[in-house]
């Protein structure tokens, strides 16, 4: 029960079980370079309550040739006995770039995609520059029966605070995931009031920890969260769970 005179309320006294979007996987990105680093943050993460995983490493040929759909899953099914005993729950997903040629990835339909449970398919853009054919790629997306979702819109600078940009895109039936450690301001001021600002509008669907290494647990153990701001955050707790 969180006092009345309490100003922000700590993360982990929140129900965080289900995390949609992590850099985990190891050997695969720039996220955990080893097993050993990945089964030492799952533990860590377990501690904190959370143990309910959907790994989503990076695709993007560009930077990361090796991971094709079937590539990743060969390195998730040779990993994934490693974590026995840890008591966590896996899928394998994956963080597709919009790119010039990303819907080439998709021309016989969606078995080009890593996707999360749902159907439904984790996108990103460069943070500096916005991808010419986004809207082009999610009216596609959604036209093969893919439902996809935009990783950590508060990030991308081109997004002003205004919102209308990213309202455009919900009009267009894209999901928004929140990346929890922009509301500690680890991304930046601008990052954190937008994030702010979406949860204050209801303009995300989920949240996820976009975990790149042991270092940002210790920011997500330290995340406090301003308590209007708990109710908003709750409901992607609870959109996280619905998932798994």
């Amino acid at each position: 029960m969180f006092s009345f005179f309490t100003k922000n309320i700590r993360f982990k006294d929140l129900p965080y079980r289900t995390d949609v979007h992590s850099h985990i996987l190891p050997g695969v990105d720039d996220g955990f370079r080893d097993i050993e680093s990945s089964r030492t943050a799952v533990s860590m993460l377990g501690e904190m309550g959370l143990t309910r995983f959907v790994l989503t490493p990076h695709i993007f040929p560009e930077l990361y040739p090796a991971n094709t759909p079937d590539g990743i899953r060969e390195r998730f099914a040779s990993v994934l006995p490693q974590f026995d005993g840890s008591g966590a729950e896996f899928r394998i997903a994956g963080e597709h770039m919009v790119h010039e040629a990303f819907e080439d990835a998709f021309v016989s339909g969606a078995d080009g995609a890593l996707v999360m449970p749902g159907n439904q398919i984790l996108i990103e853009m460069s943070y500096a520059f916005i991808s010419r054919n986004l809207k082009s790629s999610i009216f596609y997306l959604n036209s093969i029966g893919l439902k996809p979702v935009l990783a950590h819109p508060e990030r991308y600078v081109f997004y002003s605070r205004n919102l209308l940009e990213i309202r455009t895109l919900v009009e267009m039936e894209c999901r928004m995931q929140l990346n929890l450690l922009s509301l500690g301001g680890h991304y930046g001021k601008t990052a954190k009031e937008k994030a702010e600002l979406m949860l204050e509008n209801g303009l995300y669907t989920y949240a996820g920890t976009d975990l790149h290494g042991i270092s940002q647990i210790a920011m997500l153990e330290n995340l406090e969260i301003p308590k209007r701001l708990v109710p908003a955050v709750e409901k992607l707790i609870e959109a996280n769970d619905s998932l798994f």
